[in-house]
């Protein structure tokens, strides 16, 4: 199918939209859709475990049309995002409509848009790592840029890095924990990266700095020329986003642990992150769920990432590991016999 097989991901921030336009309890259809629909389909259509030969790998990767796809995610984010601001503003939405329009795109910003910022902000380009924090900044989770590149990537599946949850933990304490240390990571990150360089952490050199002014500044552009009401409609689907983020963290390291060889921890390698194959989790999210080849190989871009035999699997795609990961109980009960598995 080549990039059309990717064209499906854009169907959510239409649904969003939709579901704005035509009020009611079609501010549902996006929930429905993913948590419901999605996973069903999943289930009918199962996995594919098949890789691109050598050829085909170089063909994708000399493509520059699989990049101009996430680029043009960047005005859709952008345009669903002011849609349901105005929307609130102009009065279009309110009560149970309105919190089902910010679910909805809250749903898509996280799902979707911050699947798309993840790819970009590990390109070498500048002008690719700016569109990735531009779509941040509709989350308010700009720091993310920072901490996973060279926190996570580093530190995954070690007690050292925040973003991955440890065996046993739910997914609402690990929200609770992981929120605020990637934020601090990510400070501590550009402190050690400027004091290499003779700065101090207090520079205008500070990533972290900008990030916060930034993000304040469209806090107070949101308050002062529309509303403090609309601030908190566009804060509140951005809480929504950046935890549906750390949803899929939590799903995608869940109780994995590199070894510790020599004083060191093992390099990170294929077996150190949960794979999933369906294919409906790889059309949407651009295959994020190829996560274990992301993280052996973070620079390979998404078109050609590949699974591999000694990666731990998921028993389902994302939107169905997500859902599980709400309900502890029973998340513990599928998921602790696998890590088990995973780790002999």
């Amino acid at each position: 199918m080549g990039i059309a097989r990717y064209f499906p991901s854009y169907t959510v921030p239409i649904s969003a939209a939709l579901g704005i336009f035509f009020g009611g309890f079609w501010v549902f259809l996006t929930p429905v859709y993913i948590f419901l629909l999605l996973p069903l389909t999943e289930f009918l259509i199962g996995q594919n475990k098949e890789n691109p030969d050598p050829e085909t790998e170089e063909r994708l990767k000399a493509s520059k049309s699989y990049s101009f796809l996430l680029w043009s995610y960047v005005p859709v984010q952008y345009a669903l995002t002011i849609y349901l601001i105005w929307s609130f503003y102009t009065g279009t939405l309110t009560g149970w409509v309105l919190a089902g329009a910010i679910v909805s795109v809250g749903i898509s910003n996280g799902g979707i848009g911050i699947t798309v910022a993840h790819e970009l902000i590990h390109r070498s380009s500048m002008f690719e790592q700016l569109l990735g924090r531009l779509l941040l900044l509709t989350t308010l989770y700009m720091h993310f840029a920072i901490e996973h590149v060279y926190g996570h990537h580093k530190h995954v599946a070690t007690p050292g890095d925040p973003a991955t949850a440890k065996k046993g933990e739910s997914f609402y304490l690990f929200w609770i924990r992981t929120v605020p240390e990637q934020f601090i990571s990510a400070w501590h990150i550009e402190k050690k990266r400027l004091s290499k360089r003779k700065l101090s952490v207090l520079s205008l050199q500070n990533e972290m700095i900008w990030f916060m002014v930034i993000q304040l500044l469209l806090l107070v552009s949101l308050g002062l020329f529309l509303s403090f009401s609309a601030l908190l409609v566009f804060v509140s689907s951005s809480v929504l986003a950046f935890s549906l983020l750390e949803a899929v963290n939590y799903l995608e390291h869940y109780g994995l642990e590199r070894r510790m060889e020599s004083k060191r921890y093992e390099k990170v390698d294929h077996h150190h992150s949960w794979n999933s194959d369906f294919v409906i989790s790889r059309m949407f999210l651009f295959e994020l769920s190829r996560h274990s080849d992301h993280h052996a190989t973070a620079s390979r871009k998404y078109q050609v990432l590949r699974t591999f035999d000694d990666s731990p699997q998921l028993p389902t795609g994302y939107p169905g590991m997500i859902l599980l990961a709400l309900f502890p109980p029973l998340w513990f009960k599928i998921m602790d016999p696998l890590v088990e598995q995973a780790s002999k």
